[in-house]
């Protein structure tokens, strides 16, 4: 479980937006107080500078340069100029030496730079106001809004730092309310891949919880339930029929035996009752090998697993077969690495494998070859088995491994195309993988000795 598959969760990615959404919601309201503070304390500013306009606008103008003197005097903080102009632009009171650029003289209210001779030597920040006097001077009045901008820095820190530890909290909560909901699923995958692989007893778990997770998982219990059902009374059905119709059959074949002994020199009637007795053998065949097969799939052979050398088997299952490749002139080789010991049924493994190699056999032409490798593979032993023959399509790869079916290639051999089916059961037995591939030319069947992955 990594912070990938967390992140992928929907319980992630609800509370990251609904952090998102808060963060977003947390930024507009710092926003719309900053927006207020900032209007309320300009307005306060201007107020200020038109009140203080109409009190020096009531002194008598000769009077009006020491007024300035004793107001500048007055304010200790340092947050108010003051300014009176000759026509000619010289300063005649106040602690601004030039009118600052960009000012209108026409009592508005204007927000500008400048230095101030009483202050430090960086300009400031101001709202100032200048007007004309009946007297041909300029006066300007200004106040310091340096605590204005001073506070949009805060409100800008406030932004960020907010905003950031609010998704930052999501992203903590989105990941610890993630934990419960992946680890739910993950239980489910592990069932599901046991259910993939033929335990169809298994079923998904449910907590007490009794959300979203539960009501899919009653759900799919139910569809399992039913699902075993009916596949149980399918195949008891088949195993049923398979097993009542094998004793007819068996007595039919020894009736005709012994009709067949009885006919004497009769050739016509001969060579019918002969073809009679072929065709009983084969059905016969098919239904043990269908009992086979289910004798399999019951999984009662579990009980017999134990730890066996997987090169005894095959050395076993290559001297079995080598006489039937020696009569088509094939040439039949092994090599056997050394792979550590696996848990199985030494007797289903052996079958399976000779059922691969008697598909080699088969479909390989005279004077062609048939190679068995036993390797160490990424999880564990691996079985090759790759002959010349003519090959596998594409498209018939997965079909091969049915019951019943019989690939073009097949047709013109012996066989009820159930030897694969057989291999396969064996195959989910254990839990292995299994695998079609080309030899270019020929195929190549492979047996993966460890758990399969789905």
């Amino acid at each position: 479980m990594n912070i990938s598959e967390l992140s992928r969760t929907v319980a992630f990615r609800l509370t990251l937006l609904y952090s998102l959404f808060f963060a977003a919601c947390v930024i507009m309201l710092l926003g719309f107080v900053y927006w207020q503070t900032a209007t309320e304390m300009t307005r306060r500013v201007d107020q200020i500078l038109t009140l203080e306009n109409i009190r020096l606008a009531g002194i008598r103008r000769d009077h009006l340069p020491d007024e300035i003197d004793k107001s500048l005097q007055r304010d200790l903080r340092h947050i108010y100029f003051y300014a009176l102009f000759s026509p000619d632009g010289r300063m005649i009171a106040g602690n601004v030496p030039r009118l600052p650029p960009g000012i209108v003289v026409d009592g508005g209210i204007y927000e500008t730079n400048f230095l101030a001779t009483n202050m430090q030597a960086q300009p400031l920040s101001a709202r100032v106001l200048a007007v004309h006097l009946d007297s041909g001077n300029t006066l300007l009045i200004g106040h310091d809004v340096q605590q204005l901008i001073e506070f949009g820095e805060i409100m800008r820190r406030a932004f960020f730092w907010g905003g950031s530890l609010t998704i930052l909290l999501g992203l903590m909560f989105g990941l610890a309310l993630s934990f419960r909901p992946l680890r739910r699923v993950e239980q489910i995958r592990q069932v599901c891949e046991l259910i993939a692989r033929g335990s169809i007893r298994h079923r998904l778990p449910i907590s007490k919880h009794r959300d979203e997770l539960d009501m899919l998982a009653a759900v799919v219990n139910r569809m399992l339930d039913e699902i075993e059902r009916l596949m149980s009374e399918v195949k008891s059905v088949g195993d049923h029929i398979a097993h009542d119709l094998r004793t007819p059959l068996t007595r039919l074949r020894a009736v005709l035996y012994r009709m067949q002994q009885q006919l004497g020199d009769a050739p016509v009637q001969r060579a019918m009752a002969d073809q009679l007795v072929v065709e009983v053998d084969s059905l016969l065949l098919r239904f043990r090998a269908l009992l086979r097969i289910s004798e399999i799939e019951n999984k009662q052979r579990r009980e017999g697993f134990k730890l066996i050398q997987l090169s005894e088997i095959l050395e076993q299952a290559f001297n079995f077969i080598e006489p039937l490749a020696e009569d088509k002139t094939i040439h039949l080789s092994m090599v056997a690495e050394h792979v550590d010991s696996i848990y199985g049924d030494g007797e289903l493994l052996f079958e399976a494998i000779v059922n691969l190699l008697d598909n080699a056999v088969k479909f390989t032409p005279a004077g062609g070859r048939i190679e068995v490798k036993l390797s160490c593979g990424v999880g564990g032993a691996r079985v090759d088995i790759i002959d010349s023959g003519s090959g596998i399509k594409e498209s018939e790869k997965m079909a091969v491994l049915n019951r019943f079916y019989r690939g073009e290639n097949e047709l013109q051999t012996s066989g009820f195309g159930l030897g694969l089916s057989i291999v396969m059961a064996i195959i989910r037995l254990h839990d292995f993988g299994f695998e079609l591939g080309d030899a270019n030319p020929g195929t190549r069947a492979t047996i993966f000795c460890w758990p399969r992955s789905v």
